[in-house]
């Protein structure tokens, strides 16, 4: 049950990257894939496919401390424009504000599923080849038990 658990909520990041492919190239202004590891809560694996300018799927896969398995999936919108003052001095990037809606899936060795929508805000450093971010993700919290939460984390891209 576990295994087809874990194969069906890793589709949750790779179905977006399948229809964003399908896409003709005049649909396509900005297609990306950034892969990385993101440190704070939670610590993993992070995957970005844009597709397009402004919006992004992004999805991070941890296993490990303190829960057993963690996954989550957003839809991200980018705005260019509000931190542009703060971001003239940089040579070579540029520094976004970026927001969005997801859910997560996760289990814990005291509890067997959790379920929960996110919403996360946060800026990224893009510069190519690599994108540096930092998010804050309030939370709220379905199963075990309704709760509000909220989390972190500092991550690196590289972008293919």
């Amino acid at each position: 049950m576990k295994k087809i658990l874990v194969a069906g909520l890793l589709c949750l990041i790779f179905v977006p990257a399948v229809f964003a492919r399908g896409k003709t190239d005049t649909d396509l202004k900005f297609e990306k894939v950034g892969v990385g590891i993101v440190v704070g809560d939670p610590l993993g694996i992070t995957v970005k496919l844009w597709n397009s300018k402004e919006t992004a799927f992004d999805g991070v896969l941890s296993i490990g401390n303190p829960r057993t398995f963690y996954l989550h999936a957003d839809y991200l919108s980018h705005n260019y424009e509000l931190l542009k003052d703060l971001a003239k001095d940089l040579k070579g990037g540029e520094l976004i504000f970026y927001y969005g809606a997801g859910a997560y899936i996760a289990t814990w060795s005291t509890s067997p599923f959790g379920l929960g929508a996110r919403l996360p805000v946060g800026a990224e450093y893009i510069s190519h080849p690599f994108d540096i971010y930092l998010e804050l993700d309030p939370s709220f919290a379905i199963t075990p038990a309704m709760g509000l939460g909220l989390y972190w984390g500092l991550g690196v891209r590289f972008d293919f």
